[in-house]
């Protein structure tokens, strides 16, 4: 039985319920800047989001993790990872290992969640197993969140690992746990224990081809200026951070190459971009953000070169509303601070393009705001 692509609207689907004691255990992969209890409050859309993640129509905060370690990392770092012919495994590549922990949590209270483990249990709930196992996740949400509108009781989601049966998975609705319903046990760094966990799925991170600090320093020293030069085009942090993570994975599995590159921040920054142009033709169609809170809210490296202008917010507008191509020359040179020639060897454009770029956005800014912004202005 395949699951249709919505839920009919006069079916009441009803639910078996599973119980997790107080005090049990939780595993959950997550990047070591973001704390292992929270809530993840965004909203997934049509092209980014998890199996049951809250929705713009539904915007509860939510959790994954799993009852195992190894569940826990297996399904954060196989997804549509394929198998190497040469291996017979699934190779993990470093940098999706690095910056990551693995922490194990505990439940402060009894929680009640919608049990999809058995047959029975999604036979009850009137749902194939294709909610489970599809990669078609808008189509899952739409049953997800049906089944929680239909069973207020639920607090979460218990279902089975794709990898690791019987190893089941937990997604917790966080606007209906207690506040503090997880407490943080224990945390190891995920590139310490990840081929421990990941043996028994034929999976691993292999050893890097050059000393892995060299890889891994690079990756820690230039992480947030790879966001931030994308940023700087695309105007959407969530979406520039994946970017990044993709080609920094790309430049793990070439690091013979890129290591050898002139300058290997351009060469991760011009393959982030090609990633974000070919988001940006999927996005082209939705509205575009305001500048987000990478950019207005936290000045890089202390320097906010609207804090002469008497209203910031219409700059920031102005900024925000010009052309990708503009606008990345011209956050880059006055609120990043590169030279004109370093912009044009990490964008992978001439010199005069950049230029003429930076002359049209001051351009652009100067008939929007009725002055030059960089002499400020009486507004």
């Amino acid at each position: 039985m395949s699951l249709p692509a919505s839920p009919p609207s006069t079916q009441q689907l009803q639910a078996l319920g599973a119980e997790l004691p107080a005090d049990t255990p939780l595993y959950r992969v997550h990047r070591k800047r973001f704390s292992s209890t929270a809530f993840n409050p965004r909203p997934a859309d049509t092209y980014t989001g998890g199996r049951f993640d809250g929705t713009p129509e539904d915007p509860y905060p939510y959790l994954y993790a799993a009852r195992t370690p190894e569940a826990a990392v297996a399904d954060t770092l196989l997804k549509a990872l394929p198998f190497d012919p040469d291996s017979g495994m699934r190779l993990v590549p470093l940098a999706a290992v690095v910056d990551r922990q693995l922490t194990q949590l505990r439940t402060a209270h009894p929680l009640l969640l919608i049990d999809l483990t058995t047959a029975e249990s999604l036979h009850v709930a009137g749902v194939s197993s294709e909610i489970l196992f599809s990669d078609n996740f808008v189509r899952t949400r739409a049953w997800s969140a049906a089944l929680r509108r239909h069973n207020p009781w639920a607090q979460g989601i218990l279902w089975p690992s794709r990898y690791r049966r019987p190893h089941q998975l937990v997604m917790l609705f966080g606007d209906r746990c207690a506040p503090q319903v997880l407490k943080e046990h224990t945390a190891w760094p995920l590139e310490d224990r990840a081929n421990e966990l990941l043996a028994c799925v034929r999976a691993a991170v292999p050893p890097p081809l050059l000393p892995a600090k060299s890889f891994d320093d690079f990756f820690k020293a230039h992480f947030l200026q790879v966001c931030r030069i994308l940023n700087a085009r695309q105007n959407d942090w969530e979406l520039v951070q994946e970017a990044t993570s993709r080609s920094f994975e790309i430049a793990y599995r070439k690091w013979p190459e890129v290591s050898a590159h002139p300058n290997p921040v351009a060469w991760v920054a011009v393959t982030g971009r090609r990633i974000l142009n070919r988001a940006y033709q999927k996005l082209a169609s939705r509205p575009e953000r305001p500048l987000n809170d990478s950019f207005t809210g936290r000045p890089c490296d202390g320097r906010d070169f609207a804090s002469t202008t008497v209203d910031k917010i219409t700059l920031y507008t102005a900024i925000g509303n010009l052309p990708r191509d503009k606008r990345e020359c011209l956050v880059m040179h006055y609120v990043y601070g590169y030279p004109i020639n370093e912009i044009a060897e990490l964008v992978d454009i001439p010199v005069g393009t950049v230029k003429s770029r930076l002359s049209a956005a001051r351009k652009d800014l100067k008939e929007s705001l009725g002055y030059d912004f960089r002499e400020g202005g009486t507004r």
